[in-house]
């Protein structure tokens, strides 16, 4: 069997519990992960036997995608799982002819799919997660699992005293704009606390402020950590503050952490990581044009209203709500 995964980190994050589940169901099958490139390492071991990580710009042009076609098709494959909702990904299963495919059905892609699912996202009034186990569910017919948490992941190390800060996320529409404030006024706040700035090389940006700025004990660890080191440093943490971002989902469901996760454009019902410690922001009833989902602001308030409303007495707040927990 194949799986495809989703493209992004956090809904990565949210199908671990569908990946376990098709392990449990085929406990002597070969399961192969096909993942982009830097979303590899995150599955416990044992889950997969394989996994062929890809860049996304090879499945954009044809001599990329005909060399996966090629190579799926060789492994001659018996099933597929394809969790995004994309007409692509379900092509990319119909070329290589695998005989039984499953995934979700969206803008008229059910006809490349054996067995499908309508794709309703936010519509369906249903955490994201619950969608991918349905899924599954479509494809094994059994009673739904309702841990959305590997057993693995359950326990979590003693708190150290630093915090895990991360200003940024892979969509900019998405990033509260006041961090720079956050980390002047926690410096101060809590003087008995290391915070580690953590992001990717494209956030680089980070770097020269955090030295042209000097704050106390603010570190700089940008660009430095890889995927399992992120994990890690969260599950030492004693908190960690985050966009609705991928990071926040490593923290509050891989490192089971105290995680306050700040939104703007994206629906906490609809896509909040999944862990005990998770301490949601939200704009103020006010912002009607919140949540929509989208990848680009509509504006109709105002570009990125929706962040600009939540205030940095808000965030302080709800960092003292998450430090109850």
């Amino acid at each position: 069997m194949i799986i495809r995964a989703p493209n992004w980190l956090g809904d990565h994050i949210m199908a671990l519990s569908c990946y376990q589940r098709l392990r449990q169901a085929y406990p002597n099958s070969e399961l192969t992960l096909l993942c982009p490139e830097g979303l590899d390492g995150i599955v416990p071991p044992g889950v997969f036997n394989r996994v062929w990580p890809f860049k996304k710009a090879e499945l954009q042009e044809p001599l990329g995608r005909q060399s996966w076609v090629q190579q799926i098709e060789s492994e001659r494959f018996d099933m597929s799982v394809s969790l995004p909702a994309s007409w692509s990904s379900a092509l990319l299963f119909y070329r290589a002819r695998i005989p039984f495919r499953i995934g979700f059905s969206q803008s008229g892609s059910g006809w490349l799919q054996h067995k499908s699912l309508k794709w309703q996202g936010m519509q369906s009034g249903k955490h994201k997660a619950v969608l991918y186990q349905e899924l599954v569910e479509l494809v094994l017919n059994s009673d739904k699992t309702h841990s959305s948490i590997p057993a693995r992941l359950s326990q979590k190390t003693s708190g150290k005293k630093f915090w895990v800060i991360a200003p940024g996320a892979a969509l900019p529409l998405r990033e509260w704009p006041y961090f720079p404030e956050l980390l002047h006024e926690i410096s101060q706040r809590y003087p008995d606390r290391t915070f580690r700035v953590v992001g990717t090389q494209i956030e680089a940006a980070w770097k020269s402020r955090l030295q042209r700025w000097g704050l106390p004990r603010v570190e700089d660890w940008v660009g430095k950590t890889s995927l399992g080191n992120l994990q890690q440093m969260t599950q030492e943490a004693e908190l960690v503050i985050a966009n609705d971002s991928g990071v926040a989902h490593v923290a509050a469901t891989l490192g089971q952490a105290r995680t306050v996760v700040i939104f703007g454009p994206g629906n906490p019902q609809y896509i909040a990581p999944i862990g005990p410690g998770v301490v949601p922001v939200v704009p103020a009833a006010s912002v009607t044009c919140s949540p929509c989902e989208k990848s680009f602001c509509r504006a109709p308030l105002g570009y990125q209203r929706c962040l600009k409303e939540i205030s940095l007495d808000q965030v302080l707040q709800k960092i003292e709500t998450a430090l109850l927990l």
